[in-house]
């Protein structure tokens, strides 16, 4: 007999249900808080459970809820030690989806226990279970985690800033399209407004940080030049403060990232740094969201998980090709995308790849995700294999890939798959598009160049 254990955990909290094959409730819901006395209880219950149904195996689950669920897990690893029980932490997202194929729509504490017990009843014998997570990933994980919250923050900061900026010198934008310099947020928190910086000297403005003698000549004119022509007070004080804000945001990330440079150094780290293009953060921050490389049995199991991977949908006689699927985790192709952008400078390699795509009429941001997938499979295969990058290596690895996998033979091998069991025919009752498919496939290539015999004129 197998028992299934739905766990839904919340802040402080969490809801149990315990199924057995057959789908059926052995145990009323119940709840428990996130203390001592409430994991004893568990613990007790799950004793009791082995005692009165006799189970070969437990297997227990919860969500990732972001930290909630982590006290949780490491009690239910503990009690593997003497009870017959497996357990896993569940992405949220399956469970999700598994309910909804069930035509299942409701949501409830009680129901997301039930939800995640079914799910176990279906796919316990796919998941892997009991996995302790990596030391190094769990004791800077925190760390990382404030690091890209306070990210977000400033990507916010600095939204509301523009607009700001748009209010009381809106021609300084032009040095703003792709980024905030630092050398505007240090000119606006000392001059908030056209009218402060139009009355500023060009000697005042060249001791700014970045700003020179030259560029500080150009901003006076264009702030003298300005459309706006009376800044309330008000305005001026927001700009001033959140220019100053958004400073201090700076130099505390910078700090902490400094700190998770410094501290998080174990090899992993080293091996990614062997990647063109991969500094230590970005290595840290992959190992981070990619998490045990071990979880994935292949590279196109990593590329779906990054949301990398090229999509394309065949129905009948049409193939609709699309560019990167974008369904998956956006930190990862947002980390890989600087280190694309740095590969194609520095590594040769990488370098050809790029141009080769680019010379079959790509775009270079749809050749840039080519090298960012090719730079994932590199990540997978380093830390696979716990080896350092080398390049001759992957060239003479993608030769061989590249032999064994022309477009011509793939076509071939589904075709004769498919067709395993009747021949392919021309006489099916097919479409256009698909009789001459079939017939570019049967006949042989000198078949293909049609003669014609020539007949001498006769009269008419």
């Amino acid at each position: 007999m197998k028992l299934f254990l739905g766990i839904d955990v919340s802040k402080g909290y969490a809801d149990f249900l315990l199924l057995n094959e057959q789908h059926q409730k052995l145990e009323d819901i119940f709840q428990l808080d996130d203390n001592q006395q409430g994991h004893d209880l568990l613990k007790e219950q799950m004793k009791r459970w082995v005692k009165l149904y006799k189970p070969s195996i437990i297997y227990s689950g919860v969500e990732s809820t972001g930290g909630f669920e982590t006290n949780w897990y490491h009690t239910l690893l503990q009690c593997r030690k003497i009870l017959p029980l497996q357990t896993i932490r569940l992405n949220p997202r399956g469970v999700k989806h598994s309910s909804k194929a069930e035509l299942k729509r409701n949501v409830t504490d009680a129901l997301s226990a039930q939800y995640i017990a079914e799910y176990l009843i279906r796919y316990h014998s796919t998941l892997r279970f009991n996995e302790l997570a990596n030391q190094d990933r769990d004791g800077y994980s925190a760390l990382y985690n404030h690091i890209e919250l306070l990210k977000k923050q400033q990507t916010q900061r600095i939204n509301q800033f523009r607009q700001l900026i748009y209010n009381v010198f809106p021609e300084i934008l032009m040095y703003c399209r792709n980024q905030l310099p630092h050398w505007v947020l240090y000119l606006l928190h000392k001059y908030p407004s056209a009218d402060l910086v139009g009355k500023a000297t060009v000697a005042k403005l060249s001791k700014i940080k970045y700003i020179s003698q030259s560029k500080a000549e150009i901003i006076i004119k264009k702030a003298r030049q300005s459309v706006v022509n009376d800044t309330q007070a008000g305005h001026e004080f927001l700009v001033a403060q959140s220019a100053e804000a958004i400073i201090k945001l700076d130099q505390e990330i910078e700090k902490y990232k400094k700190h998770l440079i410094k501290n998080c150094n174990n090899s992993s780290v080293t091996l990614l740094e062997s990647i063109s293009g991969v500094g230590t953060y970005t290595a840290i921050a992959l190992l981070q969201e990619i998490g045990d490389i071990n979880r994935f049995e292949n590279t196109d199991q990593l590329a779906a998980y990054a949301g990398i991977h090229p999509v394309l949908k065949e129905s009948g006689d049409k193939k609709y090709s699309f560019r990167m699927s974008k369904h998956g985790r956006a930190a990862i192709r947002a980390l890989l995308y600087m280190p694309a952008m740095a590969a194609i400078r520095v590594d040769e390699h990488i370098k050809s790849i790029y141009h080769r795509h680019r010379a079959k009429g790509k775009t270079h941001k749809a050749a840039i995700g080519v090298v960012m997938h090719k730079l994932l499979r590199i990540v997978f295969g380093v830390l696979k294999n716990k080896t350092s990058y080398n390049k001759e290596i992957d060239k003479a690895n993608a030769a061989k890939t590249q032999e064994a996998n022309t477009k011509e033979k793939i076509e071939k091998a589904e075709i004769e798959n498919k067709r395993r069991l009747q021949p392919l025919s021309k006489k099916a009752p097919i479409s256009n598009i698909q009789y001459k498919k079939r017939k570019a496939y049967l006949e042989p290539q000198s078949a293909k160049t049609e003669t014609y015999e020539v007949t001498p004129n006769t009269p008419v």
